[in-house]
């Protein structure tokens, strides 16, 4: 089973650079950040997305469309769905085609299963508490832990800052991610 984590800060510039150092060590889980997503809230509330994966192939593109998806409905922001729409244009999709219009529909099913997932037994908490701590001139790391021992890697995360909010997602929707992905 997975942890979804979200690591916030009430400073707008901290996610990024909180993301960069965690990368730099020598953690046993640290090569599950390859995959994490930065997300940024201006004065006014606009979020930016720092993505860390190549869109200009599958695994890359998947992960992107992965995070635009979960993002649209963790942060009520519509642009996101643009992260899907760029994505499918960068990534040669299987069978030799870019993006198509089926890609639209893939799309909303995936957002609709995060809103039914985190709002099942368990992950209600986790969308609540993520969109309470979310203001404007903040940042947040969103990211899948994957290691065994969560509870150290937990401890290891909360000596660089502000609020971390997790869930541990059931192995029924760790199967789910995986077909997302494509793996």
């Amino acid at each position: 089973m997975s942890e979804l984590i979200a690591f916030v800060f009430r400073d707008q510039f901290r996610a990024p650079e909180v993301l960069n150092e965690l990368r730099r060590r020598e953690f046993v889980w640290v090569r599950d950040l390859d995959e994490a997503v930065a997300v940024t809230m201006n004065e006014s509330g606009k979020a930016r997305v720092h993505l860390t994966v190549d869109p200009s192939n599958y695994r890359g593109a998947s992960w992107a469309k992965l995070w635009g998806s979960f993002l649209s409905v963790m942060l009520f922001q519509p642009m996101t769905e643009v992260i899907v729409e760029a994505t499918s244009r960068l990534a040669l999709l299987p069978g030799g085609n870019f993006g198509t219009t089926n890609e639209s529909v893939i799309w909303s099913n995936e957002s609709e299963w995060w809103r039914k997932s985190l709002a099942s037994s368990g992950n209600g908490n986790f969308n609540r508490d993520v969109g309470a701590l979310m203001a404007p001139n903040g940042s947040a790391i969103f990211m899948f832990l994957r290691t065994q021992n969560a509870a150290a890697a937990l401890k290891q995360l909360s000596n660089y800052g502000d609020t971390l909010v997790h869930t541990t997602l059931s192995s029924e929707q760790d199967e789910k991610l995986l077909e997302m992905l494509g793996a």
